[in-house]
């Protein structure tokens, strides 16, 4: 949906809208957790060299206060104004009456991290200060909240920055905050109103973040976390939901091993992902998940994977999860083999998640492409996420004078007349065994997926799926991701797929 006026008046009328504008007409420190709020700031003499004391400071507040007597006569001065605080790496302010400068022990100290880690502290105090050209962003460990809601009303989301690429994160939120003026301004919002629309109104249209209704799982992961995360481990229950870093490639409902680094150096519990993984460009560790659905479980120590036939060859387990290898994927058969371990403990299995194993193989003879689609196309997209309603068969598209073409499988499709397009295309066939076959069909889909704008195609027989992801906007025949039915049965395969062409990846 796009923003809809008429739902916005109801809104700002309700007790609830003009509870939530008010608010934001005067929005306090307390917006932002005081961890990401408050900070400890080296106090410097004239010469900007440190004293050897330092200060805790709310950064709200210091950077309304170093912001508030400067004038900005546009959002081209507000971002100039911002871009060079970031490469100065910091704000002045006072501190019981001495200045504490911008030089390299500066409010937020001397790496870029540091900048994006209190960006919600830093947006609010310039929101303080000009509300007309700074909103305040909330988003941190909650940016696949705030993708969905650009996706759900249609703003554009500026491209997210690479891990590595420090100053670009810390320049994000000009990229973001010039999308959200833009907006703001093209819907006559006020900058109160604006925050309510982004902070309680939007968030309503959104995945709610919880245990319920979790698909099955496809793949098993280990999540890490420190002896600071020890006592939030210990006391969390099944309804807790927290962000945690994980593997981006996670999908909601796949199952998270908790692994605890010293001192206890054990997995210590079984989670639940109840989002997708998804990037953060404010997060230190860049990728993220949101757990849930925690059992606890007996513990099975590093000696204990390191020791077993098959744990003790993992590359992970190998590298004691340091590095990438702290977000690894895991097989099912050394899931089962953790499962194992656990279950010579006492541990009952049976209240543990497992991962279903399907048959995709025909129960029935094939003698046609459309059992082809019924026995296992069909199937195979619902398996996906897919519901009969995400789907359009056999959508007349217009190719040429006169002529009309009927593309099998168009999903996310748009159907008016001369402006059709589809977020995926889908081509069944009975049989691609003959090469002639497959390169007819891959032209014949191809065709189709560039006239309808599709950022990824697909063809299936009985033989199984050809998925091509787009190379700079085209498709080649060569650059493909093939699984047979069979194939598929096994969930790492099956995951593969999903990631590609699940639900998730298409029509979000």
């Amino acid at each position: 949906m796009k923003f809809n006026k008429f739902i916005w008046e109801l809104y700002k009328k309700s007790e609830r809208g003009k509870k939530a504008v008010r608010r934001f007409s005067r929005l306090k420190s307390t917006f932002v957790e005081p961890s990401l709020r408050n900070a400890e700031v080296p106090l410097l003499n004239y010469k900007g060299k440190s004293t050897g004391e330092s200060v805790e400071v709310d950064i709200a507040e210091a950077v309304q206060e170093c912001v508030g007597e400067k004038t900005l006569s546009n959002q081209k001065a507000a971002d100039r104004y911002y871009s060079r605080h970031l490469h100065k790496k910091g704000f002045s302010f006072s501190v019981e009456g001495k200045s504490v400068p911008p030089k390299s022990s500066s409010v937020l100290g001397l790496y870029e991290e540091e900048w994006y880690d209190y960006i919600g502290a830093i947006s609010l105090g310039l929101y303080r200060a000009h509300q007309d050209f700074f909103l305040p962003y909330n988003f941190r460990r909650k940016f696949n909240q705030l993708e969905e809601i650009h996706a759900e009303f249609a703003i554009p989301l500026p491209a997210v920055p690479g891990k590595h690429d420090k100053e670009g994160r810390g320049l994000f939120y000009i990229s973001i905050n010039r999308v959200w003026q833009e907006f703001r301004l093209q819907h006559g919002l006020s900058p109160a109103e604006m925050c309510a629309f982004l902070y309680d109104l939007a968030p309503q249209f959104t995945t709610p973040l919880n245990a319920s209704d979790l698909p099955s799982p496809s793949r098993v992961w280990l999540v890490t976390g420190g002896s600071w995360d020890i006592d939030f481990v210990d006391k969390a229950s099944r309804n807790t939901v927290r962000t945690w870093g994980g593997n981006s490639a996670v999908r909601r409902g796949d199952i998270l091993m908790m692994y605890l680094v010293a001192p206890r150096r054990c997995i210590d519990s079984v989670w639940r992902a109840c989002s997708d993984g998804f990037i953060d460009p404010f997060f230190h560790y860049h990728s993220m998940v949101t757990l849930c659905a925690r059992v606890k479980t007996k513990p099975v120590t590093f000696a204990e994977l390191k020791n077993d036939s098959l744990l003790g060859q993992k590359p992970a387990v190998r590298a004691h999860f340091q590095g990438p290898n702290s977000k690894a994927a895991f097989t099912v058969e050394e899931y089962e083999a953790i499962l194992k371990i656990m279950g010579s403990k006492g541990q009952d299995i049976s209240v543990l998640p497992r991962i279903p194993l399907s048959n995709y193989s025909p129960s029935v003879e094939l003698l046609n492409e459309r059992d082809v689609e019924i026995q296992l196309i069909e199937p195979f997209l619902k398996r996906l996420g897919f519901k009969e309603s995400d789907w359009v068969r056999q959508m007349p598209v217009k190719m040429g004078r006169g002529e009309r073409n009927y593309p099998d499988y168009a999903l996310g499709a748009k159907t008016k007349r001369g402006e059709e397009s589809a977020k995926m295309l889908l081509e069944a066939k009975y049989q691609l065994s003959a090469h002639s076959e497959f390169n007819e069909a891959f032209f014949q889909t191809k065709s189709y997926a560039l006239r309808l704008q599709s950022k990824i195609m697909a063809m299936a027989a009985r033989e199984g799926i050809w998925v091509f992801p787009p190379d700079n906007g085209n498709f080649y025949i060569k650059k493909f991701v093939h699984k047979g039915w069979g194939e598929l049965n096994h969930p790492d395969h099956f995951h593969e797929i999903l990631r590609l062409i699940g639900k998730d990846a298409i029509l979000r």
